[in-house]
């Protein structure tokens, strides 16, 4: 149906092995893509080599159509070696599934369908607002944290559409919200990314002035029915960012737990008879830390693998289902904040001089429980459907 590039690599290689090859490479450049704002050129060309960029598109146009849980595990292997790198590929794999999944056929051909795969980024929340004409939309936005935007090919982003000065609303009373796809060249990217972590995510801001989106080049941001084959799409936006949100969170807590081991065997901190790592203190709260590491993990795993199955068995995701989404986000965030904190904190002076892989990964813990999708106040919204279906109720009781 669609013209496309062959991707580089045996397709039964997972991506997780992908992932691997090219760890060694993203570990090197971490500091230099701090410091450059952006990964380096290096680690891009080597993200699009092993072809991570496209694991969640369909085989038909050149993708992998690889399981969540190969994709959790590869954004977790990356953010392991570097977290800016793992956020960005996250950013950039499931940004550049949405308008495959959303938008029509002859949007998808023209975005898919050329000599080289598209890469997709950009901020989907609304930014901006738009008239619409004939299916058209026509507006003008600003927007900020456009990660992975920098080496992006098609942008997306986020318009409330206006009629006659109101908000379009949608039946549940809430407004429309269309995710529009232009091409780079269409924006306006406003530079200067400096912030405390995550720094080399290139999380620009960006204008959009006087565009249009023509019909079927934008979709509602809410749409939980993709238009394509693959039923995984229908866990929707929401979904798929959790889910990459929530690797680059197992990866932080992997990346400190394996610093925090080598300081703790490679030095004795004064006042100490032992090593650190021989000390009981220490050995008793590491060993609760990398349980709930491995808890956040394996409930993450097995969630994802168990949402995948139901949906491509034919099933419709309830209420609850979507609200364990960012359950889960959440909750691990949670664990891998106060990991990832303890590991900081028994790393000693080496945590503190710049530069520090264990102070990176504090920092970029911290920017990361900083996003919208980690809120801890949804939780009270969260539980409505899930205490539904606890208490057998139908799904249209859970709104």
């Amino acid at each position: 149906m669609y013209q496309h590039s062959s991707i580089q690599a045996a397709k039964a290689e997972t991506m997780l092995d992908r992932a691997r090859r090219i760890a060694p490479l993203v570990r090197q450049e971490a500091l230099a893509s701090e410091q450059l704002g952006t990964m380096t050129p290096k680690v891009v060309e080597a993200m699009k080599d092993a072809g991570l960029f496209w694991m969640l598109l369909e085989t038909k146009v050149g993708g992998f159509q690889a399981s969540m849980v190969d994709c959790m595990k590869a954004w977790e292997e990356i953010s392991a070696a570097d977290a800016s790198a793992g956020w960005t590929l996250m950013a950039n794999s499931t940004g550049t599934a949405v308008p495959y999944a959303f938008c029509s056929e002859e949007a998808v051909a023209e975005m898919y369908g050329g000599t080289e795969l598209p890469i997709m980024a950009g901020m989907l929340g609304p930014g901006g607002t738009a008239v619409e004409t004939d299916g058209a939309l026509r507006g003008s936005g600003k927007y900020r944290f456009g990660s992975g935007s920098l080496h992006a090919t098609w942008i997306g982003s986020g318009m409330f559409v206006m009629d006659d000065n109101t908000m379009r609303k949608l039946p549940d009373g809430n407004p429309v919200v269309r995710v529009c796809w232009r091409p780079r060249e269409e924006v306006e990217f406003i530079e200067g990314w400096d912030v405390m972590g995550l720094c080399g995510t290139g999380s620009v801001d960006y204008n959009l002035n006087d565009v249009v989106v023509p019909d079927g080049y934008h979709h509602e941001r809410t749409t939980g029915r993709g238009l394509r084959d693959w039923r995984l799409y229908d866990i929707g936006i929401a979904g798929l960012a959790c889910a990459g949100h929530t690797g680059v969170a197992l990866g932080l807590m992997k990346r400190a737990l394996e610093e925090v081991t080598r300081i703790a065997f490679g030095k004795k901190r004064p006042a100490y008879s032992v090593v650190l790592g021989e000390q009981q203190v220490f050995r008793h709260d590491f060993a609760y830390q990398e349980a709930a590491y491995h808890a956040a993990r394996d409930f993450t795993l097995r969630f994802y693998g168990e949402i995948q199955e139901y949906l491509e068995s034919g099933g419709v995701l309830t209420p609850a289902m979507r609200a364990r989404f960012r359950q889960n986000c959440i909750y691990v965030h949670k664990v891998a904040s106060e990991v990832v904190r303890f590991c900081h904190m028994m790393g000693g002076s080496e945590a503190l001089r710049n530069p520090s892989d264990l102070g990176r990964c504090m920092r970029d813990m911290y920017v990361a429980t900083q996003h919208i999708f980690v809120d801890t106040i949804a939780m009270q919204d969260i539980a409505v459907p899930i205490l539904a279906e606890w208490r057998g109720l139908p799904a249209e009781a859970a709104h």
